[in-house]
């Protein structure tokens, strides 16, 4: 499997800050089609998707990204 990247070239990572369209940011918690995530979340509730990343924002809430190209790295992971 090949390592997921952003338009920019850059690895995708757990725990990136990413950007998603100019509306919403956030962290990324579960890579789903990489079966990668972060401890603090149910990966059974994503399981219905096929792919693509959840996204925490920093008031908690969690969203779906279906494709790499919608998402922007704005600071990478630590």
């Amino acid at each position: 499997m090949t390592a997921p990247c952003y338009s920019c070239g850059e690895t995708i990572r757990l725990g990136d800050i990413v950007g998603v369209g100019y509306v919403m940011f956030g962290k990324i918690v579960y890579m789903i089609g990489h079966g990668l995530h972060s401890d603090a979340f149910r990966v059974d509730d994503w399981a219905h998707l096929d792919g693509g990343y959840v996204i925490q924002t920093p008031e908690g809430a969690l969203f779906h990204c279906a494709e790499e190209a919608e998402m922007a790295l704005l600071d990478r992971a630590d």
